[in-house]
C-alpha cells in the first residue's frame, strides 16, 4: 500500500494523542475581543443566489416525557432562493441543514435574540476573516450581523454554531448548530444517494436533571479542565438513537460529531467494516473500507450503507467501541465522572430497516481527484515553522502566547 493512503488509514483509524489534545476541548474557551458595535449593512452590489434570515433565540421543546426543555436554537427564514435550499425541524433543538452549491453567492442575516452576545461560525468554510464569525465580531440581543460570500468550498459535509469567548461551549450545547451541506458539478457526475438516502447523522452527548433541563458543566473547574460529558447520547436532537431505513437501498450517511468534549470510535456491533467516502471537507479520492473510524469532536465523516440486501425486520447497531483515552488520565479524572465514561463501549445508533424500498445507486470506484501540494517544493521545508499548544493559567497558548498577546504570529520562532 502506498505510503499516502497509509497515512490517510492511520488518521481515520486511529488519529493521535497530541491531535486528540487539541479537538477535544474546542468549545469550552474560545478567543475574546467582544464589540457591542458590529452591526454591518447589506452591500448594494452583491446580488444573492440564497438569501436566509437565520436567528438565534430561546424556546422550549418537548424532548423527554414530563417538562419540556429550554434551548437555544437556531431557526431559519427563506428569503431568497430555491425552496429545497433550507431544510428544518421544529421537533429538534438543532438547526436548520443548508443544501448549498459551489459558485452560489449566500446572504445569511443572522439575528441575535439571545440573552447574551453570540456570533455564527462557518467550520470548514472559506469565507472572508470578515465574515467567519471571529469572537471579536459578536454582537449583542436584538442585533443583525449581515454575512455575504461566494462558496468556494468543494462538495462536503460543513456545519455552523456559535463563536463567542467563552460562551461557544453553553451556546453549543444548549442546541446552537446546524449542518452546512455543499455539492458540486464533481459530485453531482458520481450520482451518490440524494434526497431521503442522503442522511445527516448529528451526534452529541446531554445530561438532563429532574425536571429535564439540560445541565452543564455540574462539576465547574473541574469539567473545564478535562471537557464535560454528557450521560446519554443524543442522534439529530433525539434521545431514542434510532434511524428508520429502508431494505432494498443505498445511503450517504454524513456524520458530524457536535458533543462538546466525548469524542467517539465508531464501528459496527457486528464487526463489518465501515465504508468512508468522506472527511471533513471533501469526498475521498476512492472509498476505503475501515474497521472503525475516530471522530472527534467538530469532526465529520461520510459513509456509504448498502442495505440492498439487507432484509426488512434488521436491526444494525453502530457503537462506540472502548478505546484508551490517554489523554491527561481523562478517563480516571473527568470521564469516570459519567455514566458513559470516555473509552468505553456504549451504542450510539440503532439502524432499524423497517420496510422495503429501492434505489439505483451503486459505490464509485473513484470520487474526486485532487491536485496535491509537493511537500519537498515548499519553500521553508528545511525551516518548518513549529507550533506548540498548550494550556496554561486556563487559556490555551501558542508557543506560549495567548492570541491577544501582539506578534503571536509574527514572532521569529
Amino acid at each position: 500500500m502506498e505510503a499516502k493512503e497509509l497515512d490517510r488509514r492511520k488518521f481515520l483509524k486511529l488519529g493521535s494523542t497530541g491531535a486528540a489534545v487539541l479537538i477535544s476541548f474546542p468549545f469550552l474557551n474560545a478567543c475574546k475581543d467582544s464589540s457591542a458595535e458590529n452591526n454591518n449593512d447589506i452591500s448594494a452590489d452583491f446580488e444573492p443566489d440564497l438569501d436566509i434570515d437565520l436567528t438565534a433565540k430561546e424556546v422550549e421543546i418537548p424532548i423527554l416525557k414530563g417538562n419540556p426543555t429550554r434551548v437555544w436554537k437556531f431557526e431559519g427564514k427563506l428569503n431568497k432562493g430555491d425552496s429545497a435550499a433550507l431544510q428544518e425541524d421544529q421537533n429538534n433543538y438543532l438547526g436548520p441543514i443548508l443544501l448549498i452549491r459551489k459558485g452560489q453567492k449566500v446572504r445569511i442575516r443572522f439575528k441575535n435574540q439571545l440573552p447574551e452576545e453570540s456570533i455564527v461560525h462557518w467550520h470548514g468554510m472559506h469565507v472572508p476573516e470578515k465574515f467567519d464569525g471571529h469572537p471579536k465580531d459578536v454582537i449583542n440581543n436584538g442585533e443583525t450581523y449581515v454575512y455575504e460570500f461566494e462558496i468556494m468550498n468543494r462538495a462536503g459535509t460543513y456545519w455552523f454554531h456559535p463563536h463567542p469567548h467563552g460562551r461557544t461551549g453553553p451556546q453549543v450545547y444548549n442546541g446552537l448548530a446546524g449542518m452546512l451541506l455543499v455539492t458540486d458539478e464533481e459530485e453531482e457526475k458520481l450520482d451518490l444517494p440524494k434526497g431521503e438516502f442522503d442522511v445527516p447523522v448529528i451526534i452529541q452527548d446531554r445530561k438532563f436533571d429532574e425536571n429535564n433541563q439540560l445541565v452543564y458543566l455540574d462539576r465547574g473547574r473541574m469539567d473545564q479542565m478535562m471537557g464535560f460529558l454528557g450521560n446519554r447520547i443524543f442522534i439529530n436532537g433525539k434521545p431514542d438513537k434510532e434511524l428508520p431505513l429502508k431494505s432494498g437501498c443505498t445511503y450517504r450517511l454524513r456524520f458530524l460529531n457536535a458533543s462538546n468534549s466525548r469524542f467517539y470510535k465508531l464501528g459496527w456491533e457486528d464487526g463489518s467494516p465501515l465504508t468512508v467516502i468522506g472527511i471533513d471537507g471533501s469526498l475521498l479520492e476512492r472509498p476505503r473500507s475501515m474497521p472503525y473510524i475516530m471522530l472527534g469532536v467538530a469532526k465529520r465523516a461520510d459513509i456509504w450503507l448498502d442495505l440492498k440486501n439487507i432484509p426488512v425486520g434488521t436491526r444494525l447497531t453502530l457503537k462506540s467501541l472502548p478505546f484508551s483515552a490517554g489523554i491527561m488520565n481523562m478517563g480516571m479524572m473527568g470521564g469516570m465522572a459519567s455514566d458513559l465514561p470516555l473509552g468505553s463501549e456504549y451504542p450510539v445508533l440503532n439502524i432499524n430497516v423497517d420496510e422495503q424500498g429501492s434505489n439505483t445507486n451503486t459505490l464509485p470506484d473513484n470520487l474526486a481527484v485532487f491536485n496535491k501540494i509537493n511537500p519537498s517544493e515548499a519553500i521553508n521545508k528545511e525551516n518548518p515553522r513549529t507550533f506548540r499548544f498548550f494550556m496554561q493559567r486556563m487559556e490555551w497558548t501558542i508557543n506560549g502566547r495567548t492570541w491577544k498577546q501582539p506578534g503571536l504570529l509574527k514572532k521569529k520562532l
